[in-house]
């Protein structure tokens, strides 16, 4: 199955274009590619269809790690801007079919774990060791510093960190930003479309020296 063709099969279980499938899809085999260690971690699934891109990306060998409330967004806070205040409850999915999605795509049960609920509780539950690509599409501000501070520290020099919604919300932006301050990070971010952003944990320039 090539690209164009998985993305039409995950298209109705999924809110991103084909644009930012691409890129999630690239991503992937890039961190398996370079032989990064540690597993998988989407936070904010919707109904899969990204997750099964993912999952058929990353190879043998890694677990995915799917995160989402499964009741639609949370409240916004006032850092996510007036807009935002709109959308809470939006983006509401079944973990059935995530399942279902997953199943479509030749997952077995043992590569993925859904944590269904908050995060405030379900990052409280085990973790992955290690990370070698986060994907976090959580739109707002308390949700993007949540993800940033429970599984940055889990990912090793060279793995892979995107934001889906940098371009999008100002929240999200903002919690980028204020993360990077804290930390002292210094990411070399790239971007693809209007919203899409990502890096790679250590890269400082893209020069062949």
């Amino acid at each position: 199955m090539n690209l164009e063709e998985l993305y039409q099969t995950v298209s109705n279980y999924t809110l991103l274009d084909l644009e930012r499938i691409r890129s999630l899809w690239n991503l992937v085999k890039d961190v398996r590619s370079r032989k990064i260690e540690g597993d998988v971690v989407e936070c904010g699934s919707y109904k899969g269809g990204s997750s099964a891109v993912l999952r058929m990306g990353m190879g043998p060998h890694r677990k995915l790690w799917i995160y989402d409330s499964f009741q639609g967004l949370p409240e916004p806070s006032a850092q996510d801007g007036e807009e935002a205040q709109y959308y809470a409850g939006e983006c509401d999915a079944l973990a059935r079919e995530v399942f279902e999605i997953l199943r479509a795509t030749g997952a077995s049960r043992e590569e993925f774990v859904i944590r269904k609920g908050w995060f405030q509780d379900t990052f409280l539950q085990e973790l992955p060791e290690q990370v070698s690509l986060l994907h976090c599409d959580v739109d707002w501000y308390e949700s993007v510093n949540s993800v940033l501070e429970t599984f940055y520290p889990l990912i090793p020099k060279g793995g892979t960190i995107i934001l889906d919604d940098f371009g999008h919300w100002e929240g999200c932006r903002m919690a980028f930003f204020e993360f990077c301050e804290k930390y002292g990070e210094r990411p070399l971010l790239e971007r693809v479309g209007y919203t899409q952003a990502f890096w790679i944990k250590g890269k400082e320039h893209n020069r062949n020296d």
